[in-house]
């Protein structure tokens, strides 16, 4: 095999396992794993290669299950399947095979963070995608595939599900998706339409969905301020910490949803949030360390 075929199909790989976003969920996990101040060990290990596999076979079955759409879509035109770069049988093979794979990885930490995996394949792959032509409601299941990772991560160091600081990151990591999609909304509503996919800009006009999804993001932010309920303890340091985190993040999110005016502006809102969800993981897990 050439160097240039190995690169390309490298290019294929990584495009189709959207391994940026594949990593993203294996670190949502890691946050999981990590509030349990459980020391890295080889459930770790396991659990990180299995949330990335998964989400990597998650993902290429997206697009199998998608190519038809993204075909129509400038901005996925040149994804490797519809783009003809390689099939749709040899993307459905390579799929399954990430998708066992990481399968079996999550079972060496037991039966629950294997099933809390495959629960993702169920909300993402069977639910969300086919609803996601039917109604804009999908983003409720795309939103719990993101509350899953950090559960799987709790479960896989040998912690109870339903303590409260899971079940707080969790809630977290739910509402933060939902701003998180609709931004993409403000973007690419109209070409999600003309794709036949449905899109809340169907029924709200850019500067509606801009407020809905500061205002949310604003209940994002006051929901993290609930902690106490949740069991955790933060030194008063940390508090003021986590009062300028959600302070600074409310101030910039208005200033790049309503006072920018950039061509950049709904990219800036996006990074943010991004941002701030990963300020939070990071907070949430040096407390649980020096607590």
């Amino acid at each position: 095999m050439s160097k240039n075929n190995l690169n390309r199909y490298v290019s294929v790989l990584v495009r189709l396992t959207r391994i940026r976003l594949s990593l993203m969920v294996s670190i949502s996990a890691m946050t999981g794993y990590f509030l349990t101040s459980s020391s890295p060990k080889g459930a770790l290990m396991l659990m990180f290669g299995g949330v990335f596999l998964l989400a990597a076979g998650t993902s290429v079955l997206n697009q199998v299950q998608e190519c038809g759409q993204d075909a129509l879509m400038k901005r996925t035109v040149k994804r490797p399947i519809p783009s003809g770069e390689i099939s749709r049988p040899t993307a459905s093979l390579i799929a399954v095979l990430l998708i066992l794979s990481g399968t079996f990885l999550l079972s060496r930490n037991g039966w629950l963070p294997m099933v809390l995996g495959l629960s993702n394949i169920v909300f993402y792959n069977l639910i969300y995608t086919p609803l996601k032509t039917r109604s804009w409601l999908a983003i409720i299941p795309g939103a719990l595939v993101g509350a899953v990772p950090p559960l799987i991560g709790w479960t896989s160091a040998g912690f109870y599900i339903f303590h409260p600081n899971a079940i707080f990151v969790a809630i977290f990591v739910f509402l933060w998706q939902i701003p998180h999609f609709w931004l993409l909304m403000i973007k690419y509503g109209k070409e999600y339409e003309s794709a036949g996919f449905s899109s809340i800009s169907r029924m709200l006009n850019e500067r509606q969905i801009k407020l809905v999804v500061f205002y949310w993001g604003v209940i994002t932010s006051l929901f993290l301020m609930l902690f106490p309920f949740f069991g955790f303890n933060f030194k008063p340091l940390l508090i003021i910490f986590l009062i300028g985190i959600n302070f600074s993040f409310v101030a910039l999110f208005h200033r790049f949803l309503f006072r920018d005016r950039s061509s950049k502006t709904i990219r800036k809102a996006f990074i943010l949030i991004n941002t701030y969800a990963m300020v939070v993981f990071l907070f949430l897990v040096i407390n649980a360390f020096i607590s």
